[in-house]
């Protein structure tokens, strides 16, 4: 409707209906036209559509809805390629499209096209969601559905988890209470929120989400998000210890990126699957999987390729090669810095090698390591490096703060569970 466009226009460009009625209608007819509750006069609207910089005449809005949600649905389905190449071609289209509706989801699936680029373009897509955020009432309720998402996505870029689970419920709830969004969009959110709790290690959270978004994918033959869930799988039951079920859904998942080539996944999959292994003291298959996972991960980023390299210099300090876990440890480091979790994890291994025990590891533990997995919220790490801690504590007789840190430890972990 005209109506309806010209109020949303009217807003967009920032006037009050006196601005824009001025000289051309009263404010109360105005009123009437952008309700649509009056016979509207062809001169009056081509007048204010005129003052606004849009056209009155209407474009076909079904063949520019179908492109759009075409579009979405690659960025949907990971075919990241074929929606930057799409984009030029919807840009173009969207032109001459005034509707308000078409508009807005242009705006929104724009948002979620600067998130799946490489790298993603974060600032640009939080200045189009805050954007947006300001027309929220002209959101249908399947436009208020990717809102949530996408700033569920957003967030989880941002690594501000809670935030995001907050953003990504609300979607959630959205899709409930909406009929005309795709079961493969609901399912997208449920990994969202599997993803997002595997982030703060909430095991049941993740194994809940993942199985509701397995089912709707492996039901759409979707197979590349289906081994999304079966790693995320794969890492819940290896933190609750159930090794057998994390090796199972890690090895679905590896049939589908063996299958396809897929290098990016493979590498993830045998880095999993080498924890597995580590975790059941199997030093030698360890090795082997995380190598194996080395070589896939040749072009993948810097901190996930420092976490597999980590992991190696774990298994060669347990089998008593300490100058290789040494070497594998400076490597490491030349890949990440302070910002990232990994660099602890690897300075930790650096003081067990030299075998430092002392008040300097104490130290590092007490005032850089826990407190940086605290105030991130990974409590896989809290409880390991609290007990660590406290075991040091109690064999120098401080038994005080030992009970301390072994009570920091068991409350991690039932944040964990």
């Amino acid at each position: 409707m005209v109506g309806q466009r010209i109020r949303y226009y009217r807003k967009t460009k920032g006037l009050t209906q006196e601005e824009l009625a001025q000289g051309i209608c009263s404010v109360s007819y105005l009123s009437k036209i952008e309700k649509g509750d009056a016979k509207s006069s062809e001169e009056v609207i081509n007048l204010l559509c005129e003052r606004l910089g849009i056209s009155p005449e209407e474009v076909d809005e079904s063949k520019i809805l179908e492109m759009l949600n075409e579009w979405n649905m690659m960025m949907s389905d990971r075919m990241f390629k074929e929606a930057e190449e799409y984009y030029p071609l919807i840009s173009e289209k969207m032109i001459t499209v005034t509707d308000p509706s078409l508009r807005l989801r242009f705006e929104l699936f724009h948002s979620r096209y600067l998130m799946v680029l490489e790298p993603p373009l974060l600032d640009e897509t939080k200045l189009k969601l805050d954007s947006i955020s300001g027309l929220f009432d002209h959101l249908s309720n399947d436009l208020k559905f990717y809102y949530y998402m996408f700033w569920g996505m957003y967030h989880n870029f941002n690594k501000k988890y809670n935030e995001a689970l907050k953003y990504l419920h609300q979607a959630e709830k959205q899709f409930n209470q909406t009929s005309n969004i795709k079961d493969s969009e609901a399912a997208v959110i449920y990994y969202l929120l599997a993803l997002t709790y595997n982030f703060l290690m909430r095991i049941t959270s993740v194994t809940t989400y993942s199985y509701k978004a397995l089912t709707i994918f492996d039901r759409e033959y979707n197979y590349s998000r289906s081994a999304d869930c079966q790693i995320l799988l794969g890492i819940s039951y290896r933190r609750a210890k159930h090794y057998d079920l994390a090796e199972f859904h890690l090895k679905q998942a590896l049939k589908y990126s063996t299958t396809f080539n897929d290098d990016t996944l493979s590498g993830i999959i045998y880095h999993n699957l080498g924890y597995v292994a580590c975790c059941e003291m199997d030093h030698l298959k360890a090795i082997n999987r995380l190598e194996k996972s080395l070589n896939h991960k040749e072009s993948q980023n810097p901190q996930n390729i420092a976490n597999t390299i980590y992991l190696l210099a774990v298994e060669h300090y347990e089998l008593g090669k300490y100058d290789k876990a040494k070497n594998l440890v400076q490597k490491g480091l030349q890949y990440i810095d302070e910002k990232h979790e990994i660099y602890y994890h690897l300075i930790i291994v650096r003081f067990k090698i030299n075998k430092i025990n002392n008040d300097e590891f104490v130290q590092y533990l007490r005032k850089k390591a826990i407190p940086f997995f605290e105030q991130k919220g990974i409590w896989e790490y809290v409880a390991t490096y609290s007990e660590l801690l406290a075991d040091i504590y109690f064999e120098q007789s401080h038994y005080k703060k030992a009970s301390e840190y072994y009570r920091v430890a068991n409350n991690a972990r039932k944040n964990i569970f």
